[in-house]
């Protein structure tokens, strides 16, 4: 078994508002099945200056997910050779359905949501994509939504985590652990002072290097990890998420922006949002244009 000091990556988020003007339908229809309803968006306030630019020069692009070094680099080889709008509609994807993180506070919502970008993925897979590629996009988007069920949110602090799959750094050996998830496992005291050092400004390092000597020690430690990350393991690779929006027709964009609406319709879910985040992920891949 071995233990490697290093500081684990961070996945970055992005709060940057997406702004929407009026929808203007190209190829799907864009309408919604009640009439009677409007969609709202956000109002944001732009300068004079602002005001002045082309429209198309106001963009918003959403974060890259890293989750772990094997879903990063299958995800970055999926998506290697298309083009711009679909990377942009996948990260999407990934940031407006699946880790939602605080935006979203209602389960329901999330669960309907994550449930939305699963058939969105699947669309993606089918008419942007082929054979081997398609197939391996679709399993590491059903990874990630699978480590978004996860979620979890600390009683005390209201941080929000997620269990991910086990990981290892490029050259790593097969038996490698990664001693802060080590620490925060089996000294979750010292892993406070770890964290609470780096967001201070430090790096954890002296703490870090201080836990590690003391591993030999307790091999207690790393046979709990071991088992606990196998279990962890082996619940994602076999989540299953049961998809109200599994039957939608995924064949074009006009099949399947109608077929979503009228499993919409015929559901319980009437707030907005969800023909909102329709609307963006068209939008993104350029099938809705404002």
């Amino acid at each position: 078994m071995r233990i490697t000091s290093q500081i684990p990556y961070q996945t970055l988020t992005n709060s940057t508002p997406r702004l929407d003007t009026a929808a203007q339908t190209s190829g799907a229809q864009w309408h919604k099945s009640d009439s009677s309803s409007v969609i709202t968006y956000d109002k944001v306030e732009i300068s004079e200056t602002g005001r002045q630019l082309a429209a198309d020069a106001i963009q918003s692009h959403p974060a890259k997910y890293y989750g772990t070094a094997e879903i990063n680099e299958a995800l970055t080889h999926a998506l290697e050779g298309e083009p711009a709008e679909v990377a942009d509609a996948v990260y999407g994807i990934i940031q407006s359905n699946f880790i939602v993180d605080g935006n979203v506070d209602d389960d329901e919502k999330r669960k309907a949501l994550l449930e939305m970008g699963l058939s969105q993925s699947k669309y993606i897979a089918e008419n942007y994509m082929e054979g081997e590629q398609a197939d391996k996009f679709l399993k590491t988007m059903n990874t990630i939504a699978a480590v978004a069920s996860t979620r979890s949110t600390d009683p005390v602090t209201g941080d929000i985590s997620y269990k991910l799959p086990s990981s290892r750094p490029a050259g790593a050996p097969e038996d490698y652990i990664n001693p802060s998830e080590l620490m925060k496992q089996a000294d979750p005291e010292t892993y406070s002072r770890f964290k609470n050092d780096i967001s201070l400004g430090g790096n954890g390092l002296d703490i870090l290097l201080d836990f590690v000597k003391k591993v030999p020690q307790h091999p207690e430690w790393t046979d709990k990890f071991k088992e606990q990350t196998a279990q962890n393991d082996q619940l994602l690779n076999n989540t299953h998420i049961q998809n109200r929006f599994d039957t939608a027709d995924t064949g074009s964009a006009a099949a399947f922006l109608e077929s979503m609406q009228s499993i919409l319709a015929d559901s319980a879910l009437k707030d907005d949002a969800y023909l909102q985040n329709m609307h963006g992920f068209y939008k993104t891949l350029g099938i809705v244009k404002s």
